[in-house]
């Protein structure tokens, strides 16, 4: 600690003896001169990585990455080379860095064809009122000037002590002053025009012709550029919370969602810091890249042919061990849940079959009897038949023995 602070120290008086300016040029050049070591580095990197040297021209100069860096460096080049200013250029890798900026930019150029075809639309409608200007009121262009800066000609006219300058004695003069004064003023052309009288033959036409402009091109066509350009930025940050709230609520190996994880034994930030890290996969697929093949195992071997054919389905897709080991665990808990309710309704099963039987036993013993019942019954019926008749008979034979006897 001590030895650094004397180093300190020392760097303090060596700025105090010798020229500041100097030094931090130096210091300056030296960051810069870094800087572009640190940029062929990362540069020479991205092309090895991705493979620049085996992909086709036209793949080359449509990488927007490889452009990208390749740009910086020429202007670190130029800077050291040729003039210094170039280094002011660099600071636009700030954009770069920054999703926030980039969405500013995207915000313009994702729908960069609408917002050409409404600038065009804005041309058309420019180029009209300039006609119109021109053909009627030539005569009210009188444009502020500096008497100082401007030459002397015959264009030049004093209102109240101001010199002003005729602006539309021809039609370019006129296209060029609508389009420059008419956008970039609030008002639109009128703010720039000469203030009619009411006794003029043309005040109305002048009047429909200064609120048609304002209405038509700066409350409506620029809006509409203006509106395409906030629309478009904030689907942008609404697709970038998007993703936020995706990255946070979901896995990115398996893609889960967190609410899988509710009343489980693994929570779903143990589950992404430990059994799907990222990083892990990530020092994986490296590991396998820069191992030897012969070396592999069976799953290294599996996972080098995926990743060489761009093919992710070696990744746990809405799948995870703790969720299947629970689910598992809750299948056999469910299984002999089952096999016991079955047990128990087997026994109730058994128990009908025997009363069952009984009341068959029951049933048979209680016909034989009733079906004894009903013979004695009937033979009964028989007796008491025959007694009634056998009487009868009896009287009706007597008398015919006794006839035979005697004869």
């Amino acid at each position: 600690m001590l030895s650094f602070f004397h180093r300190f120290l020392y760097l303090i008086r060596v700025i105090r003896m010798h020229d500041i300016d100097g030094f931090l040029r130096i210091l300056l050049t030296s960051v810069i001169l870094g800087n572009f070591l640190v940029k062929g580095i990362h540069l020479v990197s991205i092309m090895g990585n991705q493979g620049t040297f085996s992909k086709s021209f036209g793949q080359m100069v449509t990488d927007a990455e490889l452009l990208y860096h390749l740009t910086y460096l020429i202007f670190c080049v130029l800077g050291l080379s040729m003039h210094p200013f170039f280094y002011s250029v660099l600071l636009f890798d700030v954009v770069y860095r920054e999703e926030t900026l980039l969405n500013v930019i995207r915000s313009v150029t994702r729908n960069g064809r609408s917002i050409i075809l409404t600038a065009v639309l804005a041309l058309i409608l420019v180029y009209m009122f300039s006609i119109i200007g021109y053909m009627f009121f030539k005569d009210d262009f009188l444009v502020p000037v500096d008497d100082e800066v401007v030459h002397k000609d015959s264009g030049r006219v004093t209102v109240s002590g101001e010199v002003r300058e005729r602006a539309c004695d021809s039609l370019v003069m006129c296209i060029v002053t609508t389009l420059n004064q008419g956008l970039r003023n609030g008002g639109g052309i009128g703010d720039i025009l000469r203030a009619p009288s009411s006794n003029e033959s043309l005040y109305v036409a002048r009047v429909v012709y200064d609120l048609l402009f304002f209405f038509i091109v700066i409350i409506i066509v620029l809006n509409l550029i203006f509106g395409v350009i906030i629309d478009t930025f904030a689907d942008l940050r609404s697709e970038k919370q998007q993703k936020e709230l995706t990255l946070k609520d979901n896995c990115f190996i398996c893609g889960l969602n967190r609410s899988a994880f509710d009343n489980k034994t693994v929570s779903f930030e143990e589950h992404v810091k430990c059994e799907h890290n990222m990083w892990h996969y990530l020092y994986f697929i490296v590991l396998v890249k820069v191992k030897d093949p012969t070396e592999f195992t069976g799953p290294e071997s599996y996972v080098y042919a995926m990743v060489k054919d761009r093919n992710l389905d070696w990744f746990p897709r809405l799948r995870a061990m703790s969720l299947s080991a629970e689910e598992g665990e809750g299948e056999q808990i469910e299984y002999r849940t089952l096999q016991t309710q079955l047990e128990k309704t087997q026994e109730l099963v058994s128990d009908l079959v025997k009363q069952l039987t009984e009341l068959r036993d029951q049933a048979n013993d209680r016909a034989e009897e009733t079906e004894a019942a009903n013979w004695f019954a009937q033979l009964n019926f028989c007796f008491a038949q025959l007694n009634i008749s056998l009487p009868s008979q009896l009287d009706h034979l007597v008398p015919s023995i006794y006839w035979l006897h005697r004869t």
